[in-house]
């Protein structure tokens, strides 16, 4: 195995091995360096975080791996090809100069965004991103000189950083046909085995390190699970990271449709005191515990109950139905978005996507209201259940800003006999696991659950094959089994102590399939159900005229439990006769806001559309000249909506 290893050259002082172990050598010399920045990172602002345990320091500390791996990867991927492709020239001197340079530049750069935070994070209390090029696009120069000498002692350690990496780099010479012995055929088909090994780990260390179909593209959310506080997540997180993965993601443009926040603020108000508001339910349930359903691809046009007013209509949802029936049903409820990435800060936290998913953008570490946390100091205990496996979309992450102190995931339930093959716990065994797991919880408490089985690919468990109708759109009858699941929940739950009180909210994350016409509009693509039912009490009823939305969730339920400190949200309480009541939703780069049987199409600049959208629901006329006062009361509110938006994300003013 000498071939493999090599021999040291002392004449040389280096160690001339396979290309094999001197790109492994780089690659951990590339990781040190990603670990001695944080390390001086953390030491430079120990004050920020000299309130976390030496647990939780070691803990943001292991999670930070991940985003290193990450950042070793973006910043080394030409060089990693550049040493992997087996073309002859790599012998040659000259192209491993090139290899060198490729290591070289990357790297020192990297080095020194990561040294540039150390003194530049206490301005900010982020990670430095993307954005800092545009806010510093019109500095010249001496503006950059200036600061290399206010902060020499940060200039000097970049270029002895610097100098460290070449001489360590030079310390291996890599070889591709040690003394002669390897032999082609053996070459080409061990060079192949380690470049799919390379190319693996590459696409590994990319995903956040896992190859799960549920997981998506690491995003710097994900920092969130590795520490108890959000304002904890920078020392996880790298600074070259944060650069590359947000390149190209535009910073929110400050809007001035308004002279002042105050003026917006007549139009729509983002800072809610409930218990100023003019409503006979603030309080009503004040006490009671919280359940949450979030259920996946839960489209209005599904529900029978829903669709009465469609002739010969036949429903898929005979438990919702019924359960409708004994809560308060609004029948013209939206989502906030397509994905359910989207719901999730939609509806615990009442944060829209107005200009791409909030998890992954600028502004993720921005801190929050969530639901967990408004609960959590009114004293419940807060759980979050999701039968994916762990880590699954980010929701994690997400639930642990939001305030959800447990998560109840896959790796919890531990049996594996009830796992879909593709997503996770099919939902009937889940729900029945989440009663068992929410009868063990102290009251009061909070309880959200994400269902999974009314997905891609649309599957249902063997034993109800042919149970649920189809349709001809498999969607239907996973549907159907996932109402079926729903029924069995509520079955087990009115078994229970605590379910005479509690506040069950069900909606879905979002809507979806193409089963009627009707609903494949911009509008009523995104209408869902909103059931809020609490057994026992007076809130029953249907809405029919009320337009409501995910946003609403978030000041809806702390109105109903006597939530009294101010906050911000989004949304309005969905009993206010105070507040407006309207969705809004982003509809492939424009903004619609739908308000009492009206929907605006604006552009961000200005209105371009207005429609009846209840009596034209096609939108075929356009309504804008023909309906001027109409149209500026819509313009009016959306444009409120988006100034204050942009500029409390901006500004980290989301609480």
């Amino acid at each position: 195995m000498r071939w493999f290893w090599g021999k040291r050259l002392p004449h040389l002082r280096v160690w001339e091995t396979s290309f094999v172990v001197a790109l492994l050598y780089r690659l951990a010399l590339a990781y040190l360096f990603f670990g001695l920045s944080r390390g001086l990172f953390y030491l430079f602002n120990y004050a920020h975080f000299a309130d976390m345990r030496l647990e939780q320091v070691v803990r943001a500390w292991s999670g930070g791996l991940r985003f290193d791996t990450a950042g070793v990867l973006y910043l080394n991927l030409l060089f990693l090809v550049l040493s992997i492709v087996p073309l002859p020239m790599r012998r040659w001197r000259g192209y491993q100069r090139w290899v060198a340079w490729s290591y070289y530049l990357p790297n020192a750069l990297g080095w020194m965004a990561g040294l540039a935070d150390c003194v530049y994070y206490p301005n900010t209390l982020r990670r430095t991103t993307a954005v800092v090029f545009s806010e510093f696009s019109n500095e010249g120069a001496g503006f950059f000189l200036h600061l290399m000498a206010e902060y020499w002692y940060i200039t000097l350690l970049a270029v002895l950083g610097i100098g460290l990496m070449v001489v360590l780099y030079q310390r291996v010479r890599p070889t591709y046909f040690v003394g002669g012995r390897l032999r082609w055929f053996l070459y080409y088909p061990l060079q192949l085995s380690f470049t799919l090994a390379f190319a693996t780990f590459a696409a590994w260390g990319l995903r956040g390190g896992s190859f799960a179909k549920s997981w998506r593209p690491l995003g710097m959310s994900y920092a969130n699970v590795s520490v108890d506080k959000i304002e904890h997540r920078a020392l996880v997180l790298n600074t070259p990271y944060c650069i590359i993965r947000t390149l190209g993601k535009r910073e929110l443009p400050e809007k001035h449709f308004f002279a002042s926040e105050e003026e917006a603020a007549h139009y729509f108000q983002p800072v809610h005191r409930l218990a100023q508001d003019s409503t006979a339910h603030f309080g009503a349930l004040r006490g009671r515990n919280v359940v949450v359903i979030i259920i996946e691809s839960f489209a209005r046009q599904y529900v029978g109950t829903l669709n009465r007013h469609i002739e010969g209509y036949k429903g898929y949802t005979p438990c919702f139905d019924s359960l409708a029936a004994e809560g308060y049903l609004f029948q013209n409820a939206f989502a906030n978005g397509r994905k359910s990435i989207d719901a999730m800060p939609s509806v615990l936290a009442s944060i829209p996507p107005l200009h791409g998913h909030f998890v992954t953008s600028h502004y993720s570490g921005n801190r929050i209201l969530g639901l967990g946390a408004a609960l959590s100091a009114l004293g419940y205990t807060t759980t979050f259940f999701h039968g994916a496996p762990n880590g699954s979309m980010g929701f994690d992450a997400f639930v642990k800003q939001a305030g959800y102190t447990h998560y109840f995931g896959k790796d919890e339930y531990a049996n594996d006999a009830d796992f879909d093959g593709v997503w996770g716990i099919w939902d009937e065994p889940f729900l029945q696991r989440m009663v068992a797991e929410l009868s063990t919880l102290p009251q009061p408490f909070l309880g959200t659950v994400f269902t999974l089985s009314s997905h891609d690919p649309f599957q249902i468990p063997r034993a109800y094959e042919g149970v649920f109708p189809d349709e001809g759109e498999p969607l239907v009858r996973c549907i159907g089994y996932t109402d079926h699941a729903l029924g069995k929940f509520f079955q087990a739950a009115a078994r229970q102590p605590w379910f005479e009180k509690t506040l069950f909210v069900i909606t879905a994350d979002h809507a979806n399939g193409r089963l009627r016409p009707e609903y494949r509009t911009p509008v009523m693509g995104f209408a869902t159900p909103m059931l809020l039912y609490a057994p026992g009490s007076d809130l029953r009823g249907r809405d029919e005229t009320t337009t409501v939305q995910q946003a609403d969730v978030l000041p809806t339920v702390l109105s109903l439990l006597g939530y009294s400190d101010p906050f911000v949200a989004f949304g309005s309480n969905m009993f206010s006769r105070r507040d407006p009541h309207f969705a809004i939703t982003d509809y492939d780069g424009m903004y619609q806001l739908m308000e009492g049987g009206y929907v605006l199409h604006h552009d961000g600049e200005r209105p371009v559309a207005l429609f009846d959208y209840q009596h034209d629901n096609f939108l075929d006329h356009n309504l804008l000249d023909s309906a001027p006062q109409r149209a500026a009361i819509l313009t009016r509110r959306l444009e409120s909506l988006l100034q204050s938006y942009n500029q409390r994300m901006r500004e980290n003013r989301l609480r």
